[in-house]
């Protein structure tokens, strides 16, 4: 270890609120399979019992960031969403898995990892404590943990859904500019098209709101000439979710072809 970098440990709460009190620049991480450095001041949470909690509700599950990738897939796919269970499966190698965490899934900055797409198709809420107080936000509204915060559990709902379709993009186990995940998720009801969720991550994430509401309340089957014209507005959306990142064309088109390969799933 490099004498200019100081690992902090911490056993409960109380003392990962403490910490991130009194150190400055402190960077909490949990199993670290993802960082190519460690951080001038980095703290371990992988010892704190609350945050390595699962639970499963009525309507809900509730895991602590510290939970890792092999822990939740061992819960088994008749008890985890399909898409969640489908990313999880694909995700790594065993012993990656024994490490990572879903916490760290989620806050790893940059690329967004590909637990990503289901969690924001599953409408994943985040909660977020300091020693004061407890928020709860959307994931989609989740750029970063606040300075002072903590993310202390992640929400995510349980829902049946018809159709479910999860897809990752580029290479196996290795994350680089083609690696994205795709969800597209849908419910029907006497004909229609009830709900619907299409969630991007890769470079950049994206809920395609504007698309999904439009698309509540169609009937089925979708005309071949609506889906094309719905393809090409999801390509628009794409664009503009992208900004002005670079995205290799070959991303977009496996995005597009994914849409249109759901939409006609519909009948």
């Amino acid at each position: 270890m490099a004498s200019d970098k100081t690992i902090f440990y911490a056993n409960n709460l109380d003392e990962v609120f403490y910490q991130l009190k009194t150190i400055s620049g402190l960077r909490i991480v949990g199993g670290c399979t993802a960082m190519g450095a460690l951080a001038e001041k980095t703290l371990s949470i992988r010892a704190v019992p609350e945050l390595r909690t699962f639970d499963k509700f009525e309507r809900h599950f509730d895991f602590g960031p510290a939970v890792t990738l092999a822990h939740i897939e061992a819960i088994g796919q008749n008890n985890v969403p399909s898409v969640l269970y489908e990313a999880l499966h694909g995700m790594a190698n065993p012993q990656v898995k024994n490490l990572a965490t879903i916490g760290g899934n989620i806050c790893h900055p940059g690329h967004k990892h590909t637990l990503n797409a289901p969690l924001l198709a599953l409408d994943t809420r985040l909660e977020m404590r300091n020693e004061q107080k407890t928020d709860y936000i959307p994931i989609t509204q989740f750029s970063g943990v606040p300075e002072g915060y903590l993310l202390t559990k992640i929400r995510v709902p349980i829902e049946e859904w018809e159709v479910a379709v999860f897809r990752r993009l580029g290479p196996a186990h290795v994350i680089t500019d083609m690696s994205a995940a795709f969800v597209f998720l849908a419910n029907t009801q006497n004909g229609q098209l009830s709900n619907l969720r299409i969630a991007f991550a890769g470079g950049f994430w994206f809920r395609s709101l504007e698309l999904e509401n439009k698309l509540i309340g169609s009937h089925l089957p979708i005309p071949a000439t609506s889906i094309r014209e719905l393809v090409r507005e999801a390509g628009a959306q794409f664009d503009r979710a992208a900004g002005n990142m670079t995205v290799t064309p070959i991303l977009k088109d496996q995005f597009l072809n994914l849409v249109k390969y759901s939409l006609e799933q519909l009948t």
